[in-house]
This record gives C-alpha cells, sequence and structure tokens, in this order.
C-alpha cells in the first residue's frame, strides 16, 4: 500500500547478537554454553538454572560479558550497555534462589549504567566473584562440564578452570532491517548500522525532516533511555505538525 503521513516515528529496536558468531565459546555446539535470553527461557520453564544437558541444577557458573560488543575482530565497536545489568541481575537473583550457587563474572569492565546501579553493583561483589578478563575460549570435558581458558591478570599468566554451565552476555546489534527502512524512508544510517540523527543536541532527528527515531533503532541503549527518547521524539512530533499543547 501507499500510505500518506505529515511525520514519521520510527522505533524498529534491534537485534540480539548471534553468539554463534563468537566460535570460540562454542554456543550451539556444547549444549550448557547458553546465552542470557536462553537463561531466560529456562527459568521460566523450569522454574531454576537447569543444565540443558541433562536437567540438573547448574552448581557452578561464569557470564562472559560483551559478548557481540566492544569486539575488534567483529567490528562491533560499541558498547551495548545493558548486558552488564541485566546480568548481573539475573546472577544476583540465581544466588538468592540458591546461595551455594557459585557465580564467577568475566568482564572487560562493568558499566555503570542508571542511578541505582552502583550501589547494586557494589552489593554483587559480596556474592559474586569478578574476573577481569575476557577468556579466550571454551572446550567440553566429562560430564558436558567446560574448561574455560583466560588470561589472570593476578598471576599473569593463562589460567584454567572448569564450569558446568557457562552465560554468555550478549549485546545489541542494528535491527537486520535497518537498511531496507532507511532505503524506503530516505533517512541515513550510521557506521554502526543505526539510524544516525542528524542534530547532536537532538538524538531524535534524522536526515529527512518529519521522520523521527527513538529506542535502540538510533543506538544500544536501557528500557529507560529508550522511554525517555520516545518521550523526545512525541514531543518532536508534535512540534514540526505545529500542534501546540
Amino acid at each position: 500500500e501507499d500510505l500518506t503521513a505529515d511525520a514519521v516515528f520510527v522505533a524498529t529496536g534491534f537485534t540480539p547478537f548471534n553468539p554463534e558468531h563468537k566460535g570460540t565459546y562454542g554456543y550451539a555446539k556444547f549444549p550448557n554454553v547458553i546465552s542470557g535470553l536462553d537463561l531466560e527461557r529456562i527459568k521460566r520453564q523450569k522454574g531454576f538454572l537447569a543444565r540443558p544437558s541433562d536437567g540438573a541444577a547448574a552448581q557452578k557458573v561464569a557470564f562472559i560479558q560483551c559478548v557481540g560488543s566492544r569486539d575488534e575482530n567483529l567490528g562491533n565497536l560499541w558498547c551495548s550497555q545493558v548486558c552488564c545489568p541485566y546480568a548481573l541481575r539475573t546472577a544476583e537473583s540465581l544466588k538468592h534462589k540458591n546461595p551455594d550457587l557459585d557465580i564467577t563474572v568475566f568482564y572487560m569492565d562493568i558499566q555503570n549504567t542508571g542511578k541505582s546501579f552502583p550501589v547494586f553493583y557494589e552489593t554483587c561483589k559480596n556474592d559474586i566473584r569478578f574476573i577481569r578478563s575476557i577468556p579466550v575460549d571454551i572446550f567440553p570435558v566429562e560430564n558436558d562440564n567446560l574448561n574455560m581458558r583466560f588470561f589472570d591478570e593476578a598471576e599473569g599468566t593463562t589460567a584454567m578452570e572448569t564450569f558446568d554451565m557457562v552465560v554468555l552476555s550478549i549485546g545489541i546489534m542494528p535491527n537486520s532491517e535497518n537498511e531496507k527502512i532507511a532505503a524506503q524512508l530516505n533517512i541515513a544510517l550510521d557506521s554502526d548500522g543505526f539510524f544516525k540523527n542528524s542534530d547532536e543536541l537532538n538524538k531524535t532527528s534524522t536526515s529527512n525532516d518529519g521522520m523521527f527515531i527513538a529506542g535502540t533503532a538510533q543506538g544500544p541503549k536501557s528500557i529507560a533511555a529508550s522511554m525517555a527518547q520516545a518521550g523526545q521524539a512525541a514531543s518532536g512530533v508534535l512540534k514540526y505538525l505545529g500542534v501546540t499543547k
């Protein structure tokens, strides 16, 4: 159909990073390597963190941050912003239900996004082990457990540790149809494939008057930040249409 509109609001969301593209971690090859999205599904279906290989409750779990983000080899140099908060909140929730659960978070940097997150992060340090290192690779061992190789900064050497489950904290990718939509609407994308704002002082603006963007269509951000930008875009639409409150 051909539609006539006075303004267009583009909020196309994002595509989750496909962890199969990070081949050294063995996602889709080793049953007990899962993504953060898989973990949510398991919790809903089972009510606890069950290992996909045998349904047993996980006892020693590793979270790997920045999977698909801040990765020069993949060409994804941006921070997805949501990975640290969702991983730590999930880890704390698991620890609350099972205090004996051994959780380790491997990270590059912890992104303290949100007003209350720094305080929450300090609380997490009491329950969770943090290792500032991004693992090199993962390979399976007996009983579908997983050996992980990483660089130990404290010792200055390569270390190896076994976990019975690994959770990959996957990041935010541009919507897979952004290029097609940008061509249809005649608006520009940035070098990463998100919709580009034309005015640094107005993050909802585009290269085409009457077209407004919000949320992760414009770049990685939290739900709260997406909602705030949506409000700004709605105000921009009203102003563009000459509607006064």
